[in-house]
């Protein structure tokens, strides 16, 4: 499967709409199918480096998985991240928040609110995968969460949007400016004789947005993004959360990453967390693929099968934990410790 099958709907969003076969969901519908497959796989990408030839590895990856899924594919641009506020942002992403609201339209698993159960799970339950990279993409999967609940409001559907998994790639993290400067410095090409002078105009760029922030003057986007993932009015408190981490990631701390999976935790909510040993920002899936497409569709599978997570009269996490390793291809393990509720 090729970036090519994707069409482009608006800047930096295109859409690969599953071919239909038989037996196969019609384009648009939410209802299960026999094998389970997600209706929509939603996938924003990290703020440098996110290349053609890296972001065809995950919409393969997923094709591979899920043949009848859509696939809605946001690429996060450091430019945007760094001068550009909510309502560009907001303006950019309406086509992708269009083409949400059409497949929720379409959905018999929605339906307007209810006086007697106005957040009762449809009859088929959320079919949408979002899986956010960096803080750059998470940045965007918040901007894009949060449009498309005001127009499910405004229209009078159920909100927040229903996601059944949210993937946390190499995020979040608690930012700093070194964190921010190393991940937007990977978009400049490193054999490019001026690429010292690009990478000291961007730390000034970088150090001069953390210093707006720091005087209140720009919004902290990395501590809200990093609350709005843990807010049931933003994020759909029944959604699976699966935080994919590295110790070999040196641009994301994997205590901060684990950090927000324990306030996940504390709040009720269903997390799993899987722990790489080597891989590099960004990068999980190139030290044992298996583990990182199986992490993925595991934890897909458990949420279709598991009762949701309540938040009431609830101090904290219950139930049991408890681990489980998968072998890579070199005997090296990762490990899967997973909390439910």
């Amino acid at each position: 499967m090729s970036l090519h099958e994707f069409e482009t709907i608006g800047k930096g969003v295109t859409l690969y709409r599953a071919k239909l076969g038989e037996n196969n969901r019609s384009n648009g519908s939410f209802g299960k199918t026999a094998d389970d497959s997600p209706a929509l796989i939603i996938i924003c990408t990290w703020l440098g480096g996110a290349t053609y030839k890296r972001i065809q590895r995950y919409t393969c990856g997923y094709n591979d998985l899920w043949p009848k899924a859509n696939i809605l594919l946001i690429q996060t641009d450091p430019m945007e991240y760094a001068f550009y506020g909510e309502s560009w942002l907001a303006r950019k992403l309406l086509p992708a928040s269009g083409e949400i609201r059409k497949l929720v339209e379409a959905s018999a698993s929605y339906h307007k609110p209810s006086q007697t159960s106005p957040s009762s799970p449809g009859p088929n339950g959320p079919e949408i995968l979002l899986h956010v990279f960096s803080n750059g993409g998470a940045n965007i999967a918040t901007q894009l969460v949060a449009s498309v609940n005001n127009i499910l409001s405004l229209v009078g559907e159920r909100s927040p949007l229903e996601i059944r998994q949210i993937v946390f790639d190499s995020c979040p993290g608690d930012p700093d400016t070194n964190a921010i400067y190393r991940a937007a410095a990977q978009s400049l090409p490193h054999s490019h004789p001026l690429r010292p002078l690009g990478c000291a105009m961007l730390y000034l760029v970088v150090a001069g947005i953390a210093g707006l922030e720091a005087v209140g003057i720009r919004k902290k986007l990395g501590r809200t993004m990093r609350a709005q993932f843990n807010n049931p009015a933003v994020f759909d408190k029944l959604a699976s959360r699966l935080y994919l981490t590295s110790n070999g990631d040196v641009m994301m701390d994997t205590k901060d990453v684990q950090a927000h999976r324990d306030e996940a935790l504390a709040r009720g909510l269903r997390t799993d967390t899987v722990v790489f040993q080597r891989a590099g920002h960004c990068a999980l899936v190139l030290e044992d693929e298996a583990a990182y497409w199986g992490a993925i569709a595991g934890c897909w599978e458990r949420s279709g099968c598991q009762p949701a997570a309540s938040s009431t009269d609830h101090d904290g996490p219950t139930g049991h934990d408890y681990s489980r390793r998968w072998a890579s291809n070199d005997h090296a393990s990762n490990q899967l410790v997973r909390s439910r509720l």
